[in-house]
């Protein structure tokens, strides 16, 4: 070899030795950076005309394992899906309380039974009756709390989803820019530019939003995309929208819309909400919409069985002296509607004593009525029909009104009113009695009716104002719309009708029945079995009664979680302890003027209402629970049992996705990550080839000196 071929591998040895000790410096100054992976140096000789002339470099390569970081990807959206779910379940039993704390629902219900029981060795006494009334309105209000609060976590969630879509599209455009100026550095001969790195951090952010795989491809660029395929970032990008808030109760849909690299939108949008599988944004999107709205639709089913056991037995008693007016709830009925009553019922006015002074004796069935016993009366057919014939009954010793919906009775003077249902053939209109359907004395009330069957009949006038609309979507659990639907309300509709609008709107998807009652079913076409009813829209109105169709049929799981917004105790009743109805009214066909109709001390009334404990009502399927009968008790054990199991699932998955996490960051660090033993090793063997290298230069530089020293 020539002196010049000596110097050609010395300078390469040093120049070769001199990168790959720059490259090893680099692993050791990244040995902390996260997200860093290791670079390894390939050398190769140098061959020049078949003839070797030193070492080069083959290649310096990232070292990462395609495997592990998938599954670091796949960890951590399952980790960071639970770990949303967990922390709002925390929230959840914090404001919740536990069973037998005294704050809980159990306990304020118990409390009420407890301060009945109470009051029922002392009737008369204001002590008594305001200890009972004390633990109505706690109850009320901590029913009414827990709508709140599951309604603002709602809220929160939502408002997190708003927030998460901006840093989504953030991170996609960065991986879509990372992407080109990837390929344009590969396309330079650099395979390890640390673009790479900083595009994996961005990736492995946007897992923890997202579920999401990746493709690399050949010119460098990597392709992401759903679990399910929807593209996110490849030759174009995705670009996520969303409106934030809620309509009527229901959030809409989050869209993504593939995009050109000037920006812009190619083809249409598509929902992204059935394509999530994991990820922060699916976990918040289920505790929104499933979780909590579960959670709502079973509080509010137990908050409408409350109401209606309770203000069933209030309307079948009366307070002590009886109350000179009874105002009723908004029925959403109108005048011209059929009174569709059935049996009998006795509206009696007393003195402040207790004792008849008149009697009004209604057959519903006859479609009469009689004055102390009197001749009976003929009434038309409709609601104002009736009241008009009440009101002349009435005379001079009080009046009836039906005024938007609801019926109002008062006495004269200091006379006081009191409502009977026949004991034989008590009166019902959709099952409930004359007093408990207009709710004349009603202790609880909330946002939407408690009673549901309206006594409305297929033939009878909707009631509604033409041009009104009623929109509809049958929404999945992940968010998929089975179908949507609109109703448009025209002139001189029925009931029936409108019913039968309803289901050529959905088109088979699912399907309305009017009951006998008066109350509306939807049920869901087989293959949309867990799917429910939304309604985005409803601008209908009955008459002047400020209610919808909606609202009034209860129509929508917005409705259903309404039972327990703002539940309280009617204004009747709060601050108002001498109307707690803890009598009973005693009248028969031997009833006559002076005779004692409600005495002071009678318990009767409390006795119902304390019974009501014991009483087994029928509850509605709601949230994920079945139809069932039991107790108010036994449902609201149910409920926190409900609440318990999946806090529990959700830090059973938090914990099982977080080991996952740890040990797939744990494998590919110990593929991808710097080993300082190694790094080490390596700066010597590297440092010892370039120090052979000098000293060969240096040999060279002996060699010239002699050769120049040689005679001519």
């Amino acid at each position: 070899m020539s002196i010049n071929g000596i110097m050609s591998s010395a300078l390469s040895a040093l120049l070769t030795n001199s990168q790959a000790l720059r490259t090893v410096s680099n692993n050791v100054a990244n040995i902390n950076t996260p997200g860093y992976a290791r670079r390894t140096v390939s050398l190769e000789a140098s061959v020049v005309g078949g003839q070797l002339q030193g070492v080069d470099i083959a290649s310096i390569q990232r070292v990462v394992d395609r495997f592990y970081d998938s599954e670091v990807l796949s960890a951590t959206a399952g980790s960071s899906q639970y770990d949303v779910e967990s922390t709002f379940f925390d929230q959840v039993n914090g404001f919740l309380g536990q069973p037998g704390d005294g704050t809980s629902l159990s306990s304020q219900l118990d409390s009420v039974f407890s301060a009945l029981g109470s009051a029922s060795l002392s009737p008369s006494s204001n002590v008594s009756r305001q200890g009972v009334l004390n633990a109505f309105r706690n109850l009320a209000s901590s029913i009414s709390s827990l709508s709140s609060q599951i309604g603002q976590l709602q809220t929160q969630a939502d408002r997190q989803i708003s927030a998460s879509v901006g840093t989504i599209n953030g991170l996609i455009q960065q991986i879509y820019q990372l992407n080109q100026k990837i390929q344009t550095a590969q396309a330079g001969g650099d395979t390890a530019t640390g673009l790479l790195d900083s595009r994996d951090r961005a990736v492995q952010s946007l897992s923890q939003y997202i579920g999401v795989r990746t493709s690399e491809q050949p010119n460098g660029q990597l392709v992401v995309m759903t679990n399910d395929g929807i593209n996110l970032v490849g030759d174009t990008y995705g670009t996520l929208s969303y409106a934030g808030g809620s309509t009527n109760g229901t959030y809409g849909e989050i869209t993504v819309q593939d995009t050109s690299p000037d920006g812009a939108p190619i083809g249409t949008s598509q929902a992204l909400d059935p394509h999530l599988d994991s990820g922060s944004l699916k976990g918040l999107i289920d505790m929104r919409d499933n979780q909590l709205g579960q959670l709502g639709r079973e509080l509010g089913q137990f908050a409408q069985q409350t109401a209606l056991a309770f203000n069933r037995a209030a309307n079948a008693g009366s307070a002590y002296p009886p109350p000179t007016s009874l105002s009723g709830r908004d029925t959403g009925l109108v005048g011209t509607d059929a009174l569709n009553f059935t049996g009998k019922t006795t509206v009696a006015i007393t003195d402040s004593a207790g004792n008849l002074v008149s009697r009004i004796d209604v057959d519903f069935d006859a479609g009469t009525l009689s004055v102390d016993g009197g001749a009976a009366v003929s009434f038309a057919g409709t609601v104002g029909d009736f009241v008009d014939a009440l009101n002349t009954a009435l005379g001079a010793n009080g009046s009836a009104s039906f005024t938007d919906g609801k019926l109002s009775l008062s006495a004269n003077g200091t006379n006081g009113i009191v409502v009977q249902d026949d004991a034989t053939t008590p009166s019902a209109r959709g099952g409930y009695g004359f007093s408990q359907f207009f709710g004349l004395n009603d202790i609880f009330q909330a946002q939407a009716p408690s009673i549901l069957s309206t006594g409305l009949s297929a033939a009878d006038d909707s009631g509604l104002a033409a041009g009104g609309e009623i929109d509809l979507v049958l929404k999945g659990p992940d968010g998929e719309i089975a179908k949507q639907g609109s109703v448009s309300i025209t002139a001189g509709m029925t009931v029936g009708d409108v019913v039968s609008a309803l289901n050529t709107a959905m088109n088979g998807a699912a399907s309305f029945t009017l009951n006998s009652d008066g109350s509306l079913s939807m049920t869901p076409a087989g293959s949309y079995s867990d799917y429910q009813l939304n309604v985005t829209k409803d601008t209908t109105e009955r008459g002047t009664t400020g209610m919808s169709f909606s609202v009034l049929f209860g129509l929508g799981t917005t409705q259903a979680s309404a039972q327990a917004a703002s539940f309280s105790l009617t204004s009747a009743m709060a601050g108002s302890p001498q109307n707690l109805p803890f009598a009973q009214s005693q009248i028969d066909a031997t009833t006559a003027a002076g005779d004692s109709v409600v005495t002071s001390g009678d318990a009767r009334g409390l006795l119902a209402l304390q019974d009501v404990t014991n009483t087994r009502v029928s509850f509605s399927a709601a949230g994920g629970f079945p139809a069932q009968t039991g107790t108010l008790n036994d449902y609201i054990s149910g409920f926190y049992q409900d609440v318990a199991t999946r806090t529990q699932a959700a830090q059973t998955n938090q914990t099982t996705q977080s080991d996952r996490l740890t040990e797939a960051q744990s494998r590919q660090a110990q593929t991808s990550g710097v080993n300082l033993d190694e790094e080490l090793s390596n700066m010597m063997m590297y440092q010892q080839a370039y120090n052979a290298g000098a000293r060969m230069l240096s040999t060279v530089q002996q060699l010239y000196d002699t050769l120049l020293q040689l005679p001519i």
